[in-house]
């Protein structure tokens, strides 16, 4: 596998900044470095490197708070439920916004089904709010969208999904010629790295449908 630098320095061949057998100055290697982490923390935020979801699971009192802290911060929550420790109840919640939360009247109510989630993703640390507030012990499990990891260190080997690597080695090139605005990049450049990034999304689309109810027929008359 690749490490971070050569490919920092494959970015670099591309738009004709520096030779095939030339490297960059430490100085000059660092700073792409940060831009590079700063590219790829922009693509999670966008949802382009949105390569699966993670399931985050909060364990629930029975008549506790109707809130808890999460784990980590999620990037978006895609769905969640709260199941009983017995396993005999499983409640689908909505997910709110704020408005949606503050038209709950009762927020301190309890029910063995809890129906509203909201989360204020607050950074670094995110709280979620749930009602009516569980009667019954049981689970809070979210699934949320597990992003790409910034690199390390410029000695770090890549390993990403396929496709992802010259997706990043295009789209970074693009990401410097402001700051080497003499280069000489293939004018074909743009257009290849724009194809291989939507080569990503569409892929991660595809995995991640939303599902859809599916409709159920009539009884025979």
């Amino acid at each position: 596998m690749p490490t971070v630098s050569e490919l920092i320095h494959s970015s670099f061949r591309l738009i004709g900044a520096i030779a095939a057998a030339e490297t960059l100055e430490t100085n000059e290697l660092n700073d792409a470095f940060v831009s590079l982490n700063q590219m790829l923390a922009s693509w999670n935020t966008e949802g382009a490197s949105l390569a699966a979801r993670k399931r985050l699971t909060v364990p629930l009192t029975a008549g506790g708070s109707n809130s808890y802290a999460l784990p980590e911060r999620p990037l978006h929550i895609e769905s969640a439920s709260v199941s009983s420790a017995s396993g005999a109840i499983d409640s689908e919640l909505e997910i709110v916004d704020s408005t949606g939360w503050e038209a709950i009247p009762e927020k301190l109510a309890q029910s063995v089904y809890v129906r509203k989630l909201f989360c204020d993703y607050a950074y670094p640390n995110s709280t979620v709010y749930i009602a009516p507030v569980p009667r019954l012990a049981g689970t809070l499990e979210l699934w949320i969208y597990a992003t790409v990891a910034q690199f390390a260190s410029v000695s770090a080997s890549i390993d990403l999904p396929p496709g992802y690597e010259i997706a990043l080695r295009y789209n970074f090139a693009i990401a410097l010629l402001p700051e080497y605005p003499r280069s000489q990049g293939d004018p074909s450049l743009p257009a290849q790295a724009q194809m291989f990034k939507a080569a990503i999304v569409q892929l991660n689309a595809s995995n991640h449908m939303r599902s859809r109810p599916v409709p159920i027929p009539a009884p025979a008359a």
